[in-house]
């Protein structure tokens, strides 16, 4: 007799592409139990949410036995189940010959992918219940985070003296935890990710430049920020 089938809605939003960004996860057990997940970015993309939806469906259906993951981005869906084996045989480049975007996310997708999911497309705003709750959560965090955004930008913005954790104008500070990279505006921030945490890594960056060349020095690919 066939294991018991967990079913999972995975969705991503994005307000403007790159924007703010939010994800969200509506997963329906066997046994009646429903569980929600949902998280965002500050600076995100539509495809980078879809994957991220997707990650985290994986990861918390992980001790299923048999899981359907139900996605409305053709992108997701094509990736994992028939673009990623030529992916890996090429060394993570694409047909073009370039490096495949969204490498770091497509990486942490496939290493939690496995013959107990079945991976489903459906159409978005069809009225589909747990697509459409995943579009309710991926959006509400989308905007959450914009709000944040801008009463960051708004504190920024008024005149006060550069304490001596502030970065000085056009600097801030990278951190790389468990080979996923953080933008941080000042140092207390990125400290309070790496302290205490083997092997973290961590840098003060002063220009775009400096910033690519960090990330390529830690073996990661150009996309492979994650957090703003």
């Amino acid at each position: 007799m066939a294991p018991p089938r967990t079913v999972v809605y995975t969705d991503g939003a994005c307000l403007g592409n790159p924007g703010p960004g939010g994800w969200g996860v509506h997963a329906e057990l066997p046994d009646g139990t429903v569980l929600e997940l949902g998280g965002g970015e500050l600076e995100a993309t539509n495809n980078r949410m879809e994957l991220r939806a997707a990650i985290e469906a994986a990861r918390l259906t992980a001790r299923c036995p048999a899981v359907t993951i139900v996605t409305d981005s053709s992108y997701v869906r094509g990736g994992i189940t028939s673009w990623l084996p030529g992916w890996q045989r090429n060394g993570w480049k694409a047909a073009t010959g370039k490096p495949v975007e969204n490498q770091a996310l497509w990486r942490e997708l496939a290493a939690l992918a496995d013959d107990r999911i079945t991976w489903q497309w459906t159409r978005g705003h069809a009225g589909t219940p747990g697509n459409e709750r995943c579009d309710q959560i991926a959006h509400w965090f989308a905007s959450g985070i914009a709000q944040l955004g801008r009463a960051r930008r708004t504190r920024t913005a008024q005149p006060s003296g550069r304490g001596v954790n502030s970065p000085a104008p056009g600097t801030h500070y990278l951190s790389l935890v468990d080979g996923i990279v953080a933008r941080h505006a000042t140092w207390a921030d990125c400290e309070r990710r790496v302290h205490g945490v083997r092997g973290a890594g961590f840098k003060k960056i002063r220009s775009p430049d400096e910033e690519r060349a960090t990330i390529a020095a830690w073996g990661l690919p150009p996309d492979a920020l994650e957090y703003i």
